[in-house]
């Protein structure tokens, strides 16, 4: 059962992810039109979304314009949700920019550096 309700999370993130691409991409701002979705993880109950973009190349500055014009458009992403489901309500989102990609890039430079070393030393 309980395998049975993560596939089914999944899915429903997966399912979501696809809606909030295409509604983000529908919208006039280039702020938001641009960003790169990485996932969306959803609350059980469908209360709450999280949607995680790449923010390898985006200053704090540009993440607090986002931002804002984000909370503008939330209302316009619950209404492309609902009609393009058969839901109830929509999810309240949140937008989170990740930063993991851009820490897993410094890593693997920090060990191409020591690989380059070991073999110099060798």
């Amino acid at each position: 059962m309980r395998d049975r309700t993560k596939i089914l999370q999944a899915r429903k993130e997966a399912f979501l992810l696809e809606i909030i691409s295409g509604a983000m991409t529908n919208l006039d701002d280039d702020r938001l039109n641009t960003l790169e979705i990485i996932a969306v993880k959803c609350s059980k109950g469908k209360h709450d979304a999280k949607i995680f973009v790449n923010a390898s190349d985006i200053t704090k500055q540009e993440q607090t314009q986002i931002l804002n014009a984000f909370n503008k458009a939330k209302h316009l992403l619950k209404e492309y949700v609902l009609s393009a489901t058969s839901w109830y309500h929509s999810p309240n989102f949140t937008l989170v920019f990740d930063d993991s990609l851009q820490i897993q890039n410094r890593l693997d430079d920090i060990f191409k550096q020591i690989h380059a070393k070991d073999s110099k030393g060798n």
